[in-house]
């Protein structure tokens, strides 16, 4: 009956939907359009938030039709993966056009979402299992399931080693405090996750990495970050996370700060914020900010992430300077139309004088009714010439370009 009831839902939604949306199960396969632009960025970010919201465990955005995007569908993917995130949905893009690629590179997304060049790979790929086993398995049972040779020798009695430990948890447990305990080969069927492991983790992402305490002082760093402030990795620890935003700034963030503090299950603030940051050199750079709360055993942390967008402000300088170039050679070769258009007139208004002028000279010199025969040519002439200045002036009006009065 639940299902019967979730595939009327489903129906009903798909009535509505913008943008055609293929269901296969949970997973669903929303196809994007040729452009994505300021124009529809916001009706393309509602679908695919409201395809999450009916409990799609896998959304493809399939883009195989999009040849053009700006930072609008951008962000309107970062957003979606944001509430994928949350929700549980495993998002999946399907790009083919180079132009597209780019724009997701500069702007960090391929990074966070999958991408696939066909939507037949996206489709294939399904769930992908899982590589690190964070939790070991119960201690006396093998990765099948069933108990091990030694867990039946001890017919439900502790082993002699948990019997010395009285109840204590091991000397080498103690020294790991606060990270998931390494597990033995036979106690898991995955590899271990130790302190170096995550580190590494850190340390490969393309993004700075910080951690602060509930007093804004930086805890940990990864090495990105030191890098991207070009600090000594053991600089940063200790000092305030205002400390890397330039001085005119750092009491404004102080404040906010202060006066924000964020409870469990806060969602991200200031995500994807663009601000300033500034250098050990004192150097200053374009960053883009995001601030999330994490709650653990020893207090309240934040954990900020921040990008270095200098090469995407750079690229949106050079895409508005291409613009701009464009406009300027739009209106050069208006102007120079109408000066050609303006040139013509007046050669013919010469000539036409000209003509009226020897006509009324010639008909001087002629008899009566001759004379106003000539005189009648050339009040038409005058006319014709009067009509041709009209429309050049109405031509000129209409498209927003009034001929300039000497």
């Amino acid at each position: 009956m639940a299902g019967l009831d979730r595939q009327g839902a489903l129906a009903m939604h798909q009535d509505q939907d913008i943008y055609p949306v293929q269901w296969t199960g949970r997973q669903a396969v929303v196809a994007l359009p040729e452009h994505i632009d300021l124009s529809n960025a916001g009706q393309i970010r509602e679908e695919l938030l409201s395809v999450i919201n009916r409990g799609a465990t896998a959304l493809i955005a399939d883009m195989t039709a999009t040849i053009s995007c700006d930072n609008a569908g951008a962000d309107a993917v970062l957003r979606a993966h944001r509430r994928a995130a949350v929700s549980g949905t495993e998002l999946r893009l399907v790009v083919t056009a180079k132009i597209v690629r780019r724009l997701l590179s500069l702007s960090g997304i391929d990074r966070l979402v999958s991408t696939y060049p066909s939507l037949e790979a996206a489709t294939a790929a399904g769930t992908p299992a899982p590589v690190l086993a964070l939790v070991g398995a119960p201690a006396g049972t093998r990765t099948n399931g069933q108990p091990s040779r030694r867990a039946a020798q001890t017919n439900g009695q502790p082993s002699r080693r948990a019997a010395r430990t009285n109840g204590q948890a091991p000397r080498r447990a103690a020294r790991t405090a606060g990270w998931p305990t390494p597990a033995g080969p036979a106690d898991t069927g995955g590899a271990p996750i130790t302190p170096a492991v995550v580190w590494k983790l850190l340390d490969a992402l393309h993004d700075g990495v910080a951690l602060a305490a509930a007093d804004g002082a930086i805890a940990l760093t990864n090495s990105r970050l030191a890098e991207l402030f070009g600090y000594q990795h053991p600089e940063l620890p200790g000092h305030p996370v205002e400390y890397l935003i330039p001085a005119h700034l750092q009491d404004a963030r102080h404040c906010r700060r202060a006066s924000h503090v964020p409870g469990p299950g806060t969602p991200a603030t200031d995500a994807g914020a663009r601000l300033a940051g500034r250098r050990k050199d004192g150097t200053i750079f374009p960053v883009e900010v995001s601030f999330s709360p994490v709650m653990a055993a020893t207090g309240r942390f934040t954990l900020t992430v921040i990008r270095d967008v200098s090469d995407a402000q750079r690229l949106e300088v050079l895409a508005d300077l291409a613009r701009a170039a464009a406009a300027a050679q739009q209106a050069q070769a208006a102007a120079a139309q109408q000066a050609q258009r303006g040139q013509e007139l007046l050669d013919t208004i010469v000539t036409g004088l000209f003509q009226v002028g020897l006509g009324l000279q010639a008909a001087s010199n002629l008899p009566a009714d001759a004379a106003r025969q000539r005189i009648a040519a050339a009040s038409r002439h005058l006319d014709e010439i009067i009509r041709q200045i009209r429309d050049t002036a109405l031509t000129a009006r209409d498209q927003g370009t009034a001929p300039r009065q000497r």
